[in-house]
């Protein structure tokens, strides 16, 4: 099989359709198989995957809870067989441009472990979807950034991203990327092994970028193609909801993990 695609949902009703529309448009003329992991919905989110379930080599793992983000994703993750895996999430509308690319690029690069591409909003902006690793001071200034239009608390911030290189035409190594697409080489889960499901929501990604890299792989992001990603902030303005404090929770986990405050 030379590629599974692994996708999570909870309560994602309005996104399935127009997800999995685009993903086999994207798909056509690949062997591929879809893993459907979903956290315990309570809509229509279920009954909406069955007609696209009959199209194509596909398994629906229905979970009676929400486990999170990197133990749902790792229950697909074992049950896939592709040579490659995209994690993708359930808000995108992947590309067959999008997608040809990163496999070319895992492809030609033999030492790149996993590789995204840009990703934009509905309203066209890019989205920083390859950044530096999360520490305590970007993530202080992210929560400043959202209270405040202050320009020094702006430029700042900056510092986390690639905005320079994501507005160029060349590939280039990021130190992660954002969970939402990333293309991954089997051989780099059998080395590191599978996403840290300690992790609730968050940092899951940049911990598994990270031990990519510690492990001597690359991790390269594509900005010459792209595609559409919604983006549900689950955090979003009720910093202090439970998922906020689950996410906070994360983060700190990540931070003494690695030693990274």
């Amino acid at each position: 099989m030379e590629l599974s695609v692994v996708i999570i949902s909870w309560n994602s009703r309005r996104y399935v359709q127009p997800c999995l529309d685009a993903l086999f448009r994207a798909t056509e003329g690949i062997e591929w198989e879809l893993v459907w992991v979903d956290n315990g919905s309570t809509d229509q989110t279920k009954a909406l995957l069955e007609p696209y379930l009959a199209r194509v080599r596909s398994l629906l793992i229905p979970l009676t809870q929400n486990l999170g983000v990197a133990r749902a994703r790792n229950l697909g993750i074992q049950r896939s067989s592709g040579r490659l895996v995209l994690l993708l999430d359930v808000d995108t509308q992947l590309t067959a441009e999008a997608l040809r690319a990163m496999m070319a690029d895992l492809k030609a690069h033999p030492d790149c472990g996993l590789c995204g591409c840009k990703l934009i909003d509905a309203a066209g902006e890019v989205q920083m979807s390859c950044r530096r690793y999360p520490s305590l001071r970007y993530k202080f200034l992210n929560v400043l950034e959202r209270f405040s239009d202050a320009t020094w608390i702006r430029q700042l911030n900056k510092e986390q991203f690639y905005q320079a290189q994501m507005a160029g035409e060349r590939p280039f190594e990021v130190e992660y990327l954002i969970g939402a697409c990333q293309l991954i080489r089997r051989e780099l889960f059998e080395r590191i092994g599978l996403l840290d499901g300690r992790i609730f929501f968050g940092p899951e990604d940049a911990d598994f970028c990270l031990r990519a890299h510690q492990a001597g792989w690359s991790v390269r992001y594509l900005p010459g193609v792209s595609f559409r990603h919604d983006y549900q902030r689950t955090t979003g303005k009720r910093l202090f909801s439970r998922q906020g404090w689950m996410h906070i929770r994360s983060l700190f986990y990540f931070y003494f993990k690695h030693l990274r405050l």
